[in-house]
């Protein structure tokens, strides 16, 4: 393959002819597949920081409700069983919801619906510290569509990370991404009885991620860089696939 480098663009990136006779960027060109997005190295990095900012709140979010549930359980006057509905409503919508995100942010842009994602999941939350004790099936509901908010961003930010870099950053980047994981679920169970104690009250453990959210929000639309699709693999004008075409090839991984 390195006998067959080219450089037909004039941006110094090296490229190769694939089977199909079309120039492709060599994937070790690392520092050539972030230029070739056209977004500066700078960008690139300042977008990544949101995104793991915006996936810190996702798991302090989902983890709110856990650090306060013997309160939740108080107040709506409801037992262990039904107390464990809340997190099984949020990952049951989570797990039908992600797949159709996914499928989505294939053919619509990402920045819109991670916007949008961020939003319905700090409205719904906040809307559930307001539920009265009498309607626990109001709460449950809220939980439940927070989930669809959050399946909205983690399935398609990794994909914006992966359009920006290339090899080893690529690498980095997503560890550093995915970090936000266990710090986001850690911070959840701290910030959310911390508050709720401070307060007086667990409603207001609730409120502390819409208002983060609602900033994250600002900056997905106004500061982070969405990347051309395969931008930094060399591809160019980039078509989604039919579904029925994606499902296929994925059961023949499994052939």
């Amino acid at each position: 393959m390195n006998s067959n480098h080219v450089d037909n663009n004039g941006d110094g990136a090296k490229r190769y002819l694939d089977g199909l006779g079309n120039h492709v960027m060599c994937p070790e060109d690392n520092r050539a597949g972030v230029n070739r997005t056209g977004i500066t190295r700078f960008r690139a990095h300042l977008t990544v920081s949101i995104l793991c900012l915006v996936n810190l709140l996702n798991y302090m979010d989902r983890f709110t409700v856990a650090g306060v549930l013997p309160d939740v359980m108080t107040y709506y006057g409801i037992e262990n069983s039904e107390g464990g509905l809340l997190q099984t409503v949020f990952v049951c919508s989570y797990m039908v919801f992600a797949p159709i995100f996914g499928y989505l942010g294939d053919r619509y842009s990402r920045k819109a619906i991670m916007a949008v994602g961020v939003l319905f999941w700090s409205v719904t939350t906040l809307t559930g510290s307001f539920v009265p004790a009498s309607h626990f099936s109001v709460f449950l509901l809220c939980r439940g569509l927070v989930g669809i908010g959050e399946a909205s961003y983690s399935t398609i930010a990794p994909t914006i990370i992966a359009d920006l870099f290339l090899a080893s950053d690529r690498t980095t980047m997503l560890t550093v991404f995915y970090f936000a994981i266990p710090v986001g679920s850690g911070l959840g169970y701290i910030v959310g009885s911390s508050v709720a104690t401070l307060m007086g009250s667990w409603h207001w453990a609730l409120r502390v991620t819409p208002v983060m959210g609602a900033v994250c929000v600002v900056l997905v639309l106004l500061v982070m860089k969405d990347p051309p699709r395969g931008a930094s693999e060399g591809g160019e004008k980039l078509k989604p696939t039919d579904w029925i075409v994606d499902i296929i090839e994925l059961l023949r991984k499994y052939d």
